[in-house]
């Protein structure tokens, strides 16, 4: 653990005394009053007794929040960081959420856009613009949302058209590395009851990873290039105070290049295997209808559909291959009933039918060297996994009430029940002895041996399996105001997530008798679903001039899931492994302050958190060490063979940090408004965050000691840990008299600290994927009213 920095330490301290807002309607001078929708319901956030952070667009456009990835720093325990391969955001909450970006499974924090799920990784990329607010949960949400998450819920909500009124904006950002951002919107009513709003965004930045000298591919863009797209449409039809109905299309580009790792922060170089290619799109549509009836009764139908389809080349120097996502495509549709009473009412509530499926299709090549399957292999293999029907279907019922016992005692409890079903039909991994582009041949071999020594293809694995579960979660809560200003709230929740689909076994488990395969023999590799319990303990404030929102939880797994690349230490062989860890103890305290100063001309902020995230029981592989090596930082689960290395690779990696969970967190910002003649005014903004160390796998290595891989390996320093650091950010704003213009420069990443997300290990040196470097920028707005 690395001490907190002095001055931030300070000012946390100062701060701790203090409280939080970041969004939405105008309340005291100063301050505002956050309004979310975390309960199905609209409440103001100091009243909403949930671990919630809110931010709305104004907020994200003061943090140059364009992507999911950008909000890093501005909730307690929340981690976003960039995968190459897939091109898809690993988010983490708490130390929780997944590697998996596969259709096999969930992530541990669920997705929302307009109260829509968004099953797959690919999803979350989308870009923020043109919003009425974020909310990031934290902890298990188990009832009121749609798809079950034991880590949390990011929830979108797109900026509704308003009939009062014309009105449009319009925005361009410049910076480093021919970084441009471009946003605009315009609010259109048709009649007194119809609006339209039109939002779009566009994003390019060039690409900060070389090619090494010489590669074959310098002539191509470079990795890490930034070309995103979107557009929105969406029509508000309000015939009458009882009739809301919303639509919304929207349309997503990702056309850059994923992004390679590099032994140095600075001189980004890779030898790359392909020249980075990303070819993704993305359609969706959204709607709610609200019909309110009776006394305060309002009967809601939420739905959505959305498709994407993507092609990707990409090959990474020190994983060695070369991988291409030759076809992907996704297609989901849900279904949501949803009834609520008034809110005003002794007992209210909220109950809802859900149905959400999924299908999903997907051919993936890796071009590698031989991993020994066949003796005839040549110098350069083929692997393809071909996956042509993954399924999921889930149906929930769910409801959750709150009895007002007096004016200042409350009591809620809720529960859900939930069936899923996932399904994958044909789904085959395929191996070639030889380097091959393009079709598949038709005459593929059931098995290796069937080859006879001869060149060809065959089947590996038969991945046809079918999984379904069940499980009843609830929650029971109760509140309490001290005053008419001071809250508290102890709950108790449960948390589920449904079992993973891996890749099946060959075709001689599979045989019978008769000569059929036995699919059903594959179902014994389902990973388990993963529980959770958690207890927490918050109180919020709302005082004039100063908030604060801070909880202490506990939360307990059990089977939790963990997703890995696991390199076999002899062949080269990587497979994704997906297994349940015994159980985990995730426990800590969060805290987010705010308070105007100076008759609310400064505005000061902060957040802190403190995490203990410890696995109790985990037997597992080592990723990439599963040699005689791994011992040097984790003991065998089931002893040790003659060679030194571990009995069938498992390690004991009890009492071992989950990835991506620093001790400490801490984020201290501060804005002051200075007037200037005619009514303009300057309006300075800086940001420091604080990150304690963290470990980038669930082998905690840390050091590596000299002559680990050889005798010439001089060893290594945080090979597997990303140091402490600090990040700064700043800015100064020119506000037009009117408000209507906005001239900014900023700077983000000042100190240009080098930030590690993810590890490629192996040789002598080992790569990184890194955050962004120090970027300089211009940003103008016009609002017109």
């Amino acid at each position: 653990m690395r001490k907190v920095p002095l001055v931030l330490g300070g000012v946390g301290i100062c701060l701790s005394m203090s409280a939080g807002v970041q969004a939405a309607e105008t309340g005291e001078p100063g301050l505002e009053t956050v309004v979310v929708t975390a309960t199905r319901r609209e409440t103001n956030l100091q009243e909403t007794p949930l671990a919630i952070s809110a931010f709305s667009q104004e907020s994200l456009d003061e943090n140059h929040v364009s992507t999911l990835l950008d909000m890093r720093g501005l909730v307690p325990n929340l981690q976003f960081f960039s995968n190459g391969d897939h091109a898809v955001p690993l988010v983490f909450i708490r130390g929780l959420g997944t590697r998996n970006q596969t259709e096999a499974g969930d992530q541990g924090i669920a997705f929302y856009t307009d109260g829509v799920f968004s099953a797959r990784s690919q999803g979350t990329t989308v870009m923020m613009y043109d919003l009425d607010g974020v909310e990031v949960l934290r902890g298990p949400q188990g009832t009121l949302f749609g798809r079950n998450s034991t880590g949390g819920a990011v929830s979108l909500r797109s900026a509704k058209p308003r009939l009062d009124g014309f009105d449009a904006s319009g925005e361009i950002a410049a910076g480093s590395y021919s970084m441009l951002e471009l946003r605009g919107m315009a609010n259109v009513p048709i009649t007194e009851n119809w609006a339209i709003r039109v939002a779009g965004a566009k994003d390019e930045q060039e690409g900060q990873t070389d090619y090494a000298p010489g590669n074959q591919f310098a002539s191509s863009r470079k990795y890490g290039t930034v070309d995103l797209s979107s557009f929105r449409v969406s029509s508000l039809f309000q015939p009458s105070d009882d009739v809301r109905w919303h639509l919304v299309y929207e349309n997503f580009r990702n056309r850059g290049t994923g992004d390679v790792a590099s032994q140095d922060f600075e001189d980004r170089v890779n030898d790359a295997t392909a020249a980075g290619n990303l070819d993704l799109d993305s359609d969706s549509i959204r709607t709610r209808l609200d019909v309110g009836f009776g006394e305060g009764y309002t009967l809601s139908y939420i739905g959505g559909y959305a498709e994407f389809s993507q092609a990707q080349m990409y090959g990474n120097e020190p994983q060695g291959d070369t991988r291409n996502t030759v076809d992907s495509s996704y297609e989901g549709t849900q279904h949501e009933l949803q009834l609520t009473n008034p809110s005003e009412a002794r007992f209210n509530y909220t109950a809802g039918l859900y149905y959400f499926e999924e299908e999903n299709s997907i051919r993936f090549d890796m071009l590698h060297g031989s991993w020994g399957f066949t003796p005839q292999d040549q110098a350069t293999v083929l692997s393809s996994f071909v996956q042509p029907a993954r399924s999921l279907e889930t149906q929930s019922v769910y409801a959750q009430g709150t009895f007002k016992f007096t004016d200042d005692l409350r009591f809620t409890a809720g529960a859900r029940y939930i069936e899923d079903s996932r399904e994958d039909k044909g789904g085959r991994s395929i191996d070639c002895t030889f380097g091959l582009r393009g079709d598949l041949p038709s005459n593929l071999a059931r098995n290796a041996a069937a080859l006879n020594g001869a060149q060809g293809c065959y089947y590996r694995q038969y991945n046809d399996m079918k999984g379904d579960w069940d499980k009843t979660t609830w929650m029971a809560r109760g509140e309490y105001d001290l005053t008419d200003s001071v809250m508290m709230y102890l709950s108790y929740e449960t948390g589920w997530k449904s079992g993973v689909l891996q890749d099946g076994k060959g075709y001689d488990d599979l045989v019978t008798p008769s000569g059929t395969l036995d699919f059903s023999r594959n179902n014994s590799l389902l990973q388990r679903p993963e529980e959770v319990t958690s207890t927490e303990l918050g109180i919020k404030t709302d005082f004039s001039d100063w908030r604060l929102s801070a909880n202490l939880f506990y939360m307990d797994f059990t089977d939790m899931q963990v997703t890995g690349a696991v390199i076999d230490p002899v062949t080269g062989q990587s497979t994704l492994t997906n297994t349940n860890a015994g159980g985990a103890t995730i426990k800590g305290l969060e805290l987010e302050a705010s308070t105007g100063l100076f008759d609310g001309a400064g505005q000061l902020a902060a957040t802190f958190a403190y995490l203990d995230a410890t696995y109790d029981e985990f037997f597992g592989n080592d990723q990439n060490f599963g040699n005689a090596n791994g011992r040097i930082w984790n003991p065998c689960a089931l002893g040790v063979e003659s060679s030194g290395a571990c009995v069938g690779n498992v390690f004991n990696f009890a009492g071992n940090n989950l990835p991506y969970a620093p001790e400490y967190q801490l984020t201290v910002q501060y804005s002051h408004e200075f007037p200037l003649p005619g009514g303009s005014a300057v309006v300075p903004r800086i940001r420091a965050s604080y990150y304690d160390e963290s470990f980038l796998s669930w082998e905690n290595r840390g050091d590596r000691p000299a002559g680990t891989l050889n005798a010439a390996d001089p060893g290594e320093k945080d090979f597997d840990r990303q140091p402490a650091y600090t990040m700064l950010d700043a800015a100064i704003a020119f506000r037009s008299s009117t408000d209507q213009w906005t001239a900014e420069a900023f700077i983000t990443n000042a100190l240009d600290e080098e930030v590690k997300t993810e590890a490629f290990y192996g040789t002598p040196q080992t790569f990184y994927s890194w955050g962004q470097r120090r970027q300089v920028g211009l940003r103008l707005a016009y609002k017109y009213k």
